[in-house]
């Protein structure tokens, strides 16, 4: 990411200046950052000697033992790439969550000189949606929820997401998106689990360029929306927006194997198969579950498995992409599958989404700050079919029943040698998936044809106003129409730029309006007609004369 500019007062002739840069300042230049990148590698060194010195310490410490750690580290190979030069300097990861965390500096700190004295990272809070500041108290329908959702739940997960990403990419920027729910109107559980309000969040930091990853360990099971796929399709475009601007989103598949569980607080998870939002998207990158498989010095014992609960399976939303064509004798099914890849889920895919966002970090940096991402149309097309070659490290046991009382209410998925269904592609080793990442974005070009598409999807969506008819007299009337919003969620009707009314949309997300020209004094010519809502502008254009 670039820094931001400031625009500086004009220059007089008494006060103009001019500065030239020489050969030796350059050369100054590149020395300093030399030094700097020196200096960084040598601080990760002394921290991975101590890790692997003292693993077995490290993992049964007491608040050390939980959450990412060393095995992380040693798993995936970050530490190679450490010593590289490749550390996450230069990018940020934003993770998106439902509530704040004052302490998470401190807690960060605290972990960070356990550890052996990992560099504390720049961590900035962000609110990017609603009145941009916490509600004075929880959202009572957030409240409701408890221990599962709750606003007191987010802070063990905020801990969780900033420590992954922070320990594979230890130099990466953290910003922490907030993003409460029911900042419009007071919506259904499942949108109080997995509120809109984070892809708000998402397509304001991608509109900004606020960030070069986004990890999401969130999400609720598709069946669980009041008014089912309107209410889902209807964020399509924070995952668009985010695509169309090269930055990719990774999203946790979920913690109840081939099922999610229900928005209550009573850790139950359905009893159907069924996937979980934002991971199920076309555009994102769903992360499931896998275990590392590492002795208690941090010895490789085998390949990683598949953790049992992590989600996998298959939409019933949205349709297979095109990068899962080649798949399609695998899945047998039209539909899109999940999971792409996974990665450690000891305490539930909450791990694993920002433990890979911080490894397409590290892509980031390796490509000079360029934009990865999406990045499935290269995991789908080169890395996957190359396997180890790539980085692919292959999940081929374990399986995800859903099992009560000793009866298999759901059978689940089986981890296989190469592509399946329960753990995608299967897991990475960090130094060699990562330049085979940046070679194939770079060489190949899949991210561009997926940005276009996104591109063109979303500017399919953005013209979703429908007058009828389109040109009309000044006594006449147009009837409008558009969908594609969220569910009886307010939208604000403006002609040129001028508000006209505040309306709602229907239980199918359908916006209707009477547009009277006369009753308006529109002038003669042509009208840019706008629905503005949470997630999406729609226009249209109405011809008076």
């Amino acid at each position: 990411m670039s820094a931001p500019t400031s625009a500086a007062a004009p220059a007089t002739a008494a006060t103009t200046t001019t500065t030239t840069t020489t050969a030796r300042d350059v050369a100054r230049a590149r020395a300093a950052a030399h030094r700097s990148r020196r200096r960084q590698e040598r601080v990760l060194d002394a921290v991975d000697r101590r890790m692997r010195r003292r693993y077995r310490t490290f993992a049964t410490t007491p608040g050390l033992g939980f959450g990412p750690g060393p095995r992380d580290v040693v798993d995936y190979g970050v530490d190679r790439l450490w010593r590289r030069g490749i550390d996450g300097a230069g990018t940020t990861v934003a993770v998106m969550e439902g509530w704040d965390d004052p302490g998470i500096a401190r807690y960060v700190a605290t972990v960070d000189r356990r550890l052996g004295g990992l560099p504390n990272p720049r961590i900035t809070t962000i609110f990017p949606s609603g009145d941009h500041r916490l509600p004075h108290t929880c959202p009572p329908a957030m409240a409701r929820l408890g221990a599962y959702a709750g606003c007191g739940s987010w802070t063990l997960e905020i801990e969780l997401d900033v420590m992954a990403v922070h320990l594979m990419a230890p130099y990466a920027r953290i910003v922490i998106a907030v993003t409460p729910p029911d900042s419009e109107r007071t919506d259904d559980a499942a949108d109080n689990v997995a509120p809109p309000e984070i892809m708000e969040g998402v397509e304001a930091i991608s509109r900004h360029h606020l960030a070069d990853v986004v990890s999401i360990s969130d999400g609720s099971g598709e069946d669980d929306y009041r008014y089912g796929r309107a209410e889902v399709t209807a964020q399509d475009p924070g995952e668009l927006t985010a695509a169309v601007a090269g930055i990719p989103v990774v999203v946790a598949t979920g913690d109840c194997g081939a099922t999610q569980a229900y928005p209550v607080d009573d850790g139950r998870c359905a009893a159907a198969p069924e996937t979980s939002v934002w991971s199920d998207s076309p555009w994102t990158l769903a992360v499931g579950g896998s275990l590392t498989d590492l002795s208690d010095t941090g010895r490789r014992l085998g390949s990683d498995p598949l953790w049992a609960h992590a989600g996998a399976g298959l939409s019933t939303i949205f349709r297979r992409p095109g990068y899962q064509a080649a798949v399609a004798s695998i899945t047998r099914s039209a539909m899109r599958s999940v999971p792409d890849v996974t990665m450690d889920a000891e305490q539930g895919t909450s791990i694993a989404a920002p433990l890979m966002a911080g490894i397409l970090a590290l892509a980031t940096q390796a490509d000079g700050g360029r934009d990865v991402g999406p990045v499935d149309p290269a995991l789908y097309e080169r890395l996957g079919p190359r396997g180890a070659a790539d980085g692919i490290v292959d999940v081929v046991r374990g399986s995800d029943p859903i099992t009560t009382g000793g009866r298999t209410l759901s059978p689940g998925f089986t981890a296989r040698r190469g592509f399946d269904v329960a753990s995608g592609w299967g897991t990475v080793s960090a130094p060699r998936f990562v330049p085979a990442l940046v070679r194939a974005t770079r060489g190949l070009e899949q991210e561009r044809g997926a940005r276009a598409r996104a591109a063109a999807t979303l500017a399919v969506l953005r013209r979703a106003v429908r007058l009828r008819p389109a040109r009309v007299g000044e006594a006449d009337v147009s009837h409008l129409r558009a969908t594609g919003f969220l569910p009886l969620h307010p939208v604000v009707l403006s002609i040129d730029g001028r508000r006209i009314a505040r309306l709602h949309a229907n239980r199918r997300g359908d916006v209707t309006a009477t547009i009277a020209p006369a009753r308006l004094h529109l002038a003669a010519g042509t009208h840019v007609v706008a629905l503005r809502s949470m997630l999406i502008t729609v226009t249209g254009r109405l011809v008076t004369r």
